[in-house]
C-alpha cells in the first residue's frame, strides 16, 4: 500500500431528479434523454415492467447484461396543493460508476456526461437525489477500519470488528462492515450511511470480474433526505466525509487492540482519545479522502453542455459558484 495518507476518492453512484410542471413536460424531458441515448447508441434500453406501476415507470439502460443506469418517470398526488394536485418528475439513477472495468466505466461516464448535457443545453432543472462517494484504498479490508467520530443522536452502531462482546458474530454474511445498525426503514429514510467492504472481492462474486489488485472501499451513501436539508456545496459534502475516521493498519494485533478500547469507550469524548493516542503512537494510518476529484466531476456534470461541433464542454474551475448549480434546484 502507498503509504500517502491522502486516498483516491470517487462517485459511484449518482442520482438526479427533473421536476415537471405537467405529464406532457415529463414526456418531453424523457423523449429527450431516450432520443440522445439512441443517437449516441451508448446503451440498450430496456422497459422493466417488474419495477414499474402506474405511477412510477422505470427503463433500464444497459451495457451487455450490466443495468449502468435507470430513467424513470413518476408521479403522485399532491393533496396540499388544490391548484396543482398532480407532482410529475424524471429520476435519473446511475450506478457503479467506477467498476475497475475499463469498458463499463468508460461506458458509464459517457452515458453519464451524455444525459446530463442534454439537460444542460435545454436548461431543463435538475437537483441531486443520492450521491455514493467511494474512498479505494489499496490493501485488503482486515488491514482498515472505520470509525464515526461524530455520532448522530437516535442513531445505533455498529461494534466495531467481526465479534461483538458477547461473542457473537456480526457482519459476516456478505463481508461488509456498516458503520449505522439501521434497520430496513431506517436505511431508506436516513440522511446518510456508510459501510467498508471488499471491493475486490465483490466484483469477483457479483460480476465474475477481477480487478487484478487488493482493494478496500470506504463509501459514503448520502441519500434523498440528505439533500433535502442540505445544499450541495464543497464544505458540506467535506462535512458529511468527515463524520468518519479511516483508519490503515500494518499489524494487525494493534488493530485488534485499538477495536478493544474503541468498543470500550463510553461516549464520544472517550472514543476521540482512543483514535488520539492511537495515531500519536504511529499504529495506524489516518486516510483522507482526496475530494478535489469529486468537486471536479461534479462540476463537470453540472456544467456540462454540447458545442456545435458536439464535443463537451464544461465550465472552469473559477468561474464555477456553487450557489447557482442546478444541484440545489427546488
Amino acid at each position: 500500500m502507498n503509504t500517502n495518507n491522502i486516498v483516491n476518492t470517487y462517485i459511484d453512484t449518482l442520482g438526479i431528479k427533473c421536476l415537471c410542471e405537467t405529464k406532457e413536460q415529463r414526456r418531453s424531458v424523457f423523449n429527450v434523454l431516450i432520443d440522445s441515448l439512441l443517437e449516441k447508441k451508448i446503451v440498450g434500453i430496456k422497459y422493466n415492467k417488474e419495477r414499474s406501476s402506474e405511477y412510477y415507470q422505470v427503463t433500464d439502460l444497459l451495457y451487455g447484461n450490466t443495468k449502468l443506469a435507470t430513467i424513470a418517470k413518476g408521479h403522485y398526488k399532491n393533496n396540499n396543493n388544490r391548484l396543482n394536485p398532480d407532482y410529475y418528475y424524471v429520476n435519473i439513477s446511475f450506478y457503479g460508476l467506477k467498476r475497475y472495468n475499463y469498458k463499463k466505466d468508460e461506458a458509464s461516464i459517457f452515458l453519464l456526461k451524455t444525459i446530463a448535457a442534454s439537460l444542460n443545453s435545454l436548461n431543463i432543472d435538475f437537483r441531486l437525489t443520492e450521491l455514493d462517494v467511494a474512498m479505494d484504498i489499496e490493501a485488503k479490508v482486515e488491514n482498515v477500519l472505520t470509525v464515526c467520530v461524530s455520532r448522530s443522536p437516535n442513531v445505533n452502531y455498529y461494534p466495531l470488528g467481526d465479534i461483538d462482546a458477547n461473542g457473537n458474530i456480526i457482519q459476516k454474511d456478505d463481508g461488509t462492515y456498516y458503520i449505522e445498525k439501521l434497520s430496513k426503514k431506517q436505511k431508506k429514510n436516513a440522511m446518510s450511511r456508510a459501510y467498508l467492504y471488499d471491493k475486490r472481492k465483490k466484483e469477483l462474486d457479483k460480476f465474475k470480474s477481477n480487478i487484478g489488485f487488493d482493494l478496500t472501499r470506504f463509501e459514503v451513501k448520502l441519500q434523498k433526505r440528505y439533500f433535502v436539508k442540505n445544499e450541495y456545496t464543497g464544505s458540506n459534502l467535506y462535512k458529511a466525509m468527515g463524520k468518519y475516521t479511516v483508519l490503515y493498519f500494518k499489524d494487525i494485533k494493534q488493530k485488534e487492540l485499538f477495536i478493544k478500547n474503541y468498543n470500550n469507550a463510553n461516549n464520544s469524548r472517550q472514543r476521540k482519545r482512543v483514535v488520539k493516542k492511537l495515531l500519536d503512537n504511529n499504529y495506524a494510518i489516518l486516510l483522507t479522502p482526496r475530494l478535489n476529484n469529486v468537486y471536479s466531476f461534479l462540476r463537470e456534470i453540472d456544467s456540462i453542455t454540447v458545442d456545435s461541433q458536439g464535443n463537451f464542454k464544461s465550465v472552469k474551475h473559477e468561474d464555477y459558484l456553487y450557489c447557482q448549480s442546478k444541484f440545489n434546484r427546488k
